[in-house]
């Protein structure tokens, strides 16, 4: 590895033998339409030296540890024992890998165990939530517990898309993997904003796999609606508030009130300035996504500052990680310094125990 190299990979998955083992006995073969890789350090190691990745930070993919028609204990035994294995690869590499803790999401309590273990016990560098646990997405009030120590610790949280909800009915013909996964990102994403996820808890630093998926393209529609909803005329927004009120007084009454009002209300308090003051806060990855066509629309969202290299290795080939650095360099629309920011000085912003 050149010893100038400063490239930091916060999209690089670990597939333990273990991991592959227990889901298979559990008659899980495949992870979002794909079959399980194989990975191991040494592999890991070759390619990051082979193109100037100097540090990658470690986590598991989708289809995580939960299973809806399994034990959770299977979610839990699972959690501590990628948690520990990551470690340990921390430990034998202390200067080339970090690690996002893995969760047993959707039992918070499990969760909120296993997020102290992780990280007061192995001082893992964040954790890696899921788009949706049981067809959940993160925006849900469910996590709101998890969120809330998420927010105390200032965690750096890396989303990863899981197969959507349903997905099992279509027949497409092609895996989740292909692009299904690109909109669950964006389902998840849009879910936080609206429920006020992004705006209760803005120490959470997140990352976003693949761009956002479609999140710089359809940013403008959550704009275009939440401008519609400011433009309602008559005595609608009069009487949606009015009923609000109601509600400081008698929290229940909001659970029965129709969709629409409800989503008013969500938009008026969740969203003040408009939803794009708060994509513009989320950290976007390069993985599978470093081309002229996706950095042209994320561009219009944020700038270089939001945007941290990622591979997506070892879910994505080894011939990914050379046409994702060189994606990135040739773009006409990086400079040298947004080049710089991209590859290292972002990722050291958010994980400074890494700089020299």
């Amino acid at each position: 590895m050149d010893e100038k190299s400063e490239i930091i990979d916060v999209h690089h998955h670990i597939v333990p033998k273990e991991y592959v083992k227990s889901l298979s006995d559990e008659g899980v073969k495949k992870a979002i339409g794909v079959n399980f890789p194989g990975w191991n350090a040494n592999k890991a190691l070759k390619i990051m030296n082979k193109y100037g990745i100097s540090k990658s930070i470690l986590s598991i993919s989708a289809p995580g540890v939960y299973f809806k028609d399994k034990n959770l204990e299977l979610a839990k035994m699972l959690s501590r024992q990628t948690n520990d294995t990551c470690i340990g690869l921390i430990n034998d590499h202390p200067d080339r890998f970090g690690a996002f803790a893995t969760l047993p999401l959707p039992d918070i309590d499990a969760a909120l165990e296993e997020l102290e273990y992780a990280f007061d016990e192995l001082k893992l560098d964040g954790v890696v939530l899921l788009t949706n646990y049981d067809g959940y997405y993160l925006g849900d009030s469910r996590f709101d517990k998890l969120f809330i120590e998420l927010n105390r610790r200032k965690a750096v949280v890396f989303i990863h898309p899981a197969t959507p909800p349903g997905f099992e009915e279509s027949n497409l013909g092609f895996p989740e993997a292909m692009m299904d996964v690109c909109f669950d990102t964006t389902r998840t994403v849009f879910s936080m904003i609206v429920n006020g996820v992004t705006k209760k808890y803005p120490d959470i630093r997140f990352i976003l796999s693949h761009a956002g998926g479609t999140v710089p393209y359809t940013a403008a529609r959550l704009s275009v609606l939440s401008s519609l909803f400011e433009g309602l005329g008559g005595v609608a927004p009069y009487i949606a508030d009015g009923a609000n009120l109601f509600t400081h007084l008698i929290p229940k009454l909001r659970e029965n009130f129709p969709d629409q009002l409800n989503l008013y209300l969500n938009f008026k308090e969740n969203m003040p300035d408009g939803p794009e003051v708060y994509l513009k806060r989320f950290y976007y990855d390069t993985a599978l996504s470093a081309s002229p066509h996706a950095f042209a629309c994320l561009q219009t969202l944020v700038d270089t500052s939001q945007i941290i290299f990622g591979s997506d290795y070892v879910w994505a080939t080894e011939p990914a990680v050379p046409t994702t650095i060189k994606g990135i360099r040739e773009y006409k629309g990086f400079n040298a310094n947004d080049i710089s920011d991209i590859m290292s000085d972002n990722a050291l912003k958010l994980f400074p125990r890494f700089k020299k």
